[in-house]
């Protein structure tokens, strides 16, 4: 039997200062979730970032999005604490694992190059998506997901609008995975197996009537809302999933390899985890110009991956109804914080990672 060697964590978590204000503040950040099976979300990665020195030394966990097999897609905030931005070497990748017992130092991807969309705004979480470029590939059981084309981003929108009931049952048409907080009160309660559930798309009017300032019609295109699939059922990203996958299937390709999975945004930030507000994700149709200058077109043409599960078809009947604080109109709202990234110093001892889940705050 492998013997297990662990790492032993002290945790800290950078907390946001929340300002005054009659909107709600947002906050970078799974309620409600089942365990994901193996190779289940094969795109999803885990991704460590270490900022400061010595004892001012803090690290965060985030989620990623593999979408080739050497680069990976996160949010930008994740690769942020305060005015300080992660450094390559400070940052590590792992991908094609669903367990943190098996993200070891000897397995995780070294990154090269990390470029923030320079339109990035921190107080807002605008454009909030980064590109981590990789040292090396990815193992095989990370395979890459499709990115939302426009025209695939107007039918899920179409999809939302239709899908969408206030006060009642919504279609379930969007899956939001990761490692982060499980427990909207308790944010070190991190699981160690990723963990994923159904949301459903909130219409882009909606989210902009809750949400306030925060969002306008002039950013439609950068920002993508999704709340629970009913008032009763808390279901939510929440700390430590920030940068991590918000996925579509688009039905007109449900039958080919890859099920007809698409990216459609990254975790960014929300109102409290399963709170009164949708979560508000970085949409990533209209960021496709931006990736392929910087990293090249070829990640758009690539083959579609041959995926084993197609996890929208797993039971989540009931699944968020043992949440407190069910909410009356639009569940869901990941905190007033940006996608959580989740918070610890650890002191490195021998060799496997016990990280635990939380969205990105840094």
């Amino acid at each position: 039997m492998r013997k297990l060697l662990f790492i032993l964590l002290s945790w800290a978590m950078w907390l946001p200062f929340y300002a005054h204000s009659d909107d709600p503040v947002p906050q970078a950040k799974i309620i409600g979730g089942i365990e994901s099976g193996t190779n289940e979300i094969p795109w999803q990665a885990y991704l460590n970032m270490t900022f400061g020195e010595g004892t001012q030394e803090r690290t965060f966990i985030c989620g990623g999005v593999v979408i080739s097999k050497d680069v990976v897609i996160t949010a930008a905030h994740c690769m942020r604490n305060g005015s300080e931005t992660a450094r390559p070497e400070n940052v590590k990748v792992w991908a094609g694992i669903t367990s943190i017992f098996s993200a070891g130092l000897l397995n995780s991807v070294a990154v090269s190059d990390i470029i923030l969309h320079p339109n990035y705004n921190s107080s807002r979480f605008a454009n909030d998506i980064a590109i981590l470029k990789l040292s090396s590939t990815l193992p095989d059981a990370a395979l890459p997901i499709r990115l939302a084309s426009e025209s695939e981003q107007q039918r899920a929108d179409q999809a939302f609008a239709n899908g969408w009931v206030t006060d009642g049952e919504r279609q379930p048409n969007l899956l939001v995975s990761g490692w982060g907080s499980t427990d909207a009160n308790d944010s070190s309660s991190g699981a160690t197996r990723l963990q994923q559930t159904l949301l459903s798309g909130v219409p882009d009017t909606i989210c902009d009537s809750m949400w306030g300032s925060n969002i306008n019609s002039s950013e439609y295109g950068i920002y993508l809302c999704a709340g629970s699939v009913s008032p009763t059922l808390g279901r939510d990203s929440c700390f430590g999933d920030s940068g991590g996958p918000l996925v579509w299937q688009d039905p007109q390709r449900a039958a080919d390899s890859d099920f007809g999975l698409r990216l459609v945004g990254l975790v960014s930030f929300g109102e409290g985890c399963a709170g009164r507000l949708p979560g508000v994700y970085s949409e990533v149709a209209s960021q496709t110009g931006w990736l392929a200058g910087e990293i090249g077109s070829a990640f758009l043409t690539q083959a579609a991956s041959e995926f084993s599960v197609d996890p929208f078809l797993a039971n989540y009947d009931g699944i968020g109804a043992e949440v407190e604080g069910g909410q009356s109109v639009a569940v869901g709202g990941n905190s007033s914080s940006s996608g959580g990234a989740l918070g610890m110093m650890g002191t490195l001892l021998l060799t496997i990672v016990m990280w635990l889940r939380r969205r990105g705050v840094a």
